[in-house]
């Protein structure tokens, strides 16, 4: 098994309860990401294998220790012919850090349509950047991660390709969990970028208080994935950040909104 599939999978640990592995040094602050796809992938294990994720949101309460293993307690909320429904609360030491709500459905028959992304750079031509600053909680020899800015237009444009470099073997559902892994990887970055600032010049506490994912066709994280995220508003000391998933044919396989922490440090 590949360290990220350790890092995204969970561990059974009682009667729709699981623990998952530790991401990173101790004292280190819980990487948002990785809480979120082990409260997804805690809950496709109490879900039937014809139904998959469709929705994925999280609330981040407190922040966690990446030191230190985290319990997820799952509750069945719903259980019907075609559709699911689980509430994940995750906790450390008792902690509550997070909570989610996952929906799932069965493939049905209806209209299919998708945007397509016009980024014109192809991720080869484009330098393995990795992600902004440290990242203690992930294994970067398995991911390898390509990004450009774009102000062209006027209007702050992130385009990050991303893909897994190492085998996800074990449920398909893995894929899903690492794109939520992966795409929390610069926050709500593009939120201070709009106003010439980032998250490595220190001159703002930043922080994801709440994420939202729908999943609209399958992920093939072993592929070429391109994220193009946009902020359309920040207020209050709070910033929104809104993401379109696209696949290595640009088609669009995921629609992202995050909303974070962005206050001026004085």
């Amino acid at each position: 098994m590949s360290v990220l599939a350790g890092l995204l999978d969970v561990t059974a640990s009682g009667t729709d309860t699981f623990v998952g592995t530790e991401s990173g040094p101790a004292e280190k602050r819980s990487y948002g990401g990785h809480l979120a796809a082990q409260a997804m992938a805690a809950a496709c294990h109490t879900v039937d294998a014809e139904k998959t994720p469709t929705s994925l949101h999280v609330q981040f309460l407190r922040g966690g220790d990446a030191g230190a293993p985290v319990d997820y307690a799952v509750e069945r909320v719903y259980d019907g012919r075609t559709a699911a429904s689980r509430r994940v609360l995750a906790r450390q030491e008792g902690r509550l850090l997070t909570t989610a709500t996952i929906a799932f459905s069965a493939a049905a028959d209806g209209p299919e349509h998708a945007v397509q992304a016009t980024a014109p750079t192809d991720p080869g031509q484009l330098p393995a950047t990795g992600p902004i600053g440290p990242a203690p909680s992930l294994p970067l020899d398995e991911i390898d991660i390509r990004y450009e800015d774009d102000r062209s237009t006027g209007e702050f444009v992130r385009r990050l390709w991303w893909r897994v470099t190492a085998p996800l073997d074990g449920q398909p559902w893995l894929s899903q969990c690492a794109a939520v892994y992966i795409t929390d990887i610069y926050g709500i970055d593009p939120v201070l970028q709009v106003h010439g600032h980032t998250m490595t010049d220190r001159s703002h506490r930043t922080a994801t208080t709440d994420s939202s994912i729908w999943f609209h066709r399958p992920i093939q994280a072993t592929a070429w994935n391109l994220l193009e995220s946009r902020s359309p508003a920040a207020a209050r000391g709070r910033g929104l950040v809104t993401l379109n998933l696209y696949d290595a044919q640009r088609v669009l396989t995921a629609t992202l909104v995050q909303e974070g922490l962005a206050i001026l440090r004085t």
